[in-house]
């Protein structure tokens, strides 16, 4: 439920959200590895919660790595999206996309243009994975359209109001997830791209159980079941960092036989799962370990505590 825009708490983390982006809109660009030391830290010692919840999800996902090994990753998982959140902050703070698109490569976009030439719109799905806010930019940049993101509000107004306004800037026009249907139906039948994430925990009535990493992950259905009612093209797109190149790379369209079964969304959200975990064990580090991915368990199995 999101907050009340009056209260104390609300204004305070503005405040402070605020504080941060002018400090980085003034900062030179040697202080950026400073920046991400500083962020780092912050992320380590500001949520207990967090780092208890990244090594119980590494355990799950790498149960047969050493425990050293884990720990390496987790530094690693930290390092990046201390990297990952001082970059957004920057672009976020000037409002100057050269930064990132100069080192942009993009791969098989022809995929992606051969799906819209069908004239049934496309969704492109992706994950919380190397740095998703960057896609809808790469993609209006690379295609000329406009990019229909699906999105949850975030808990505080006016903190969201300021991420919307830079999450247009950046090429989304933004669908708020609840109710938004026939928002995205609209989006389609006029061949749009619609864009969303579909890695993160929902509530039994809203998906299904699928593996992730050999357990059950409750997986939203929405691309499934667009695809098998309305024949939408489904398009994989994923980005990940090597060093300073961003790499943008888009995946062979979704071609599943088994549309016919009783279990098709399930089938098909388990394909698409796959694909995500197929990216996540590349790099593993650039996934987002923060999110309790596993929380809604089948009926019966209880939830670890943090």
């Amino acid at each position: 439920m999101r907050k009340e825009k009056g209260s104390c708490k609300i204004r305070l983390e503005y405040a402070l959200f605020s504080g941060l982006i002018f400090l980085v809109r003034l900062s030179p660009a040697w202080a950026l590895r400073l920046q991400r030391r500083i962020l780092v830290f912050l992320l380590k010692k500001g949520s207990p919660r967090h780092s208890r919840l990244i090594s119980r999800n590494l355990a799950l996902a790498f149960p047969a790595m050493s425990p050293a090994g884990r720990a390496d990753l987790k530094k690693n998982v930290y390092a990046h999206f201390g990297r990952m959140f001082v970059e957004i902050a920057r672009v976020f703070a000037r409002r100057e996309t050269r930064s990132v698109l100069e080192r942009i490569r993009v791969e098989h976009l022809g995929i992606l243009e051969r799906a819209l030439e069908k004239g049934r719109g496309v969704i492109v799905f992706s994950a919380h994975f190397g740095n998703w806010e960057w896609i809808p930019l790469i993609l209006r940049q690379r295609l000329g359209r406009e990019i229909h993101s699906i999105a949850r509000p975030m808990d505080n107004p006016l903190i969201e109001n300021k991420v919307r306004e830079f999450r247009t800037a950046m090429g989304s026009q933004v669908i708020y997830k609840q109710g938004s249907l026939r928002t995205i139906l609209k989006r389609l039948a006029a061949n749009g791209i619609v864009f969303l994430l579909i890695d993160q925990n929902t509530v039994p009535r809203e998906g299904v159980f699928v593996d992730f990493f050999s357990s059950p992950a409750a997986t939203i259905t929405t691309v499934a079941q667009l695809y098998l009612k309305k024949n939408i093209p489904v398009v994989p797109a994923f980005l990940h960092y090597e060093g300073e190149a961003i790499v943008f790379e888009v995946l062979p369209e979704v071609d599943f036989a088994g549309g016919a079964r009783p279990d098709a969304v399930t089938g098909l959200t388990q394909d698409l799962t796959r694909r995500i975990e197929e990216q996540v064990r590349r790099f593993p580090e650039q996934w987002f370990w923060f999110h309790d991915r596993w929380k809604t368990r089948p009926q019966g199995e209880p939830h670890e505590s943090q």
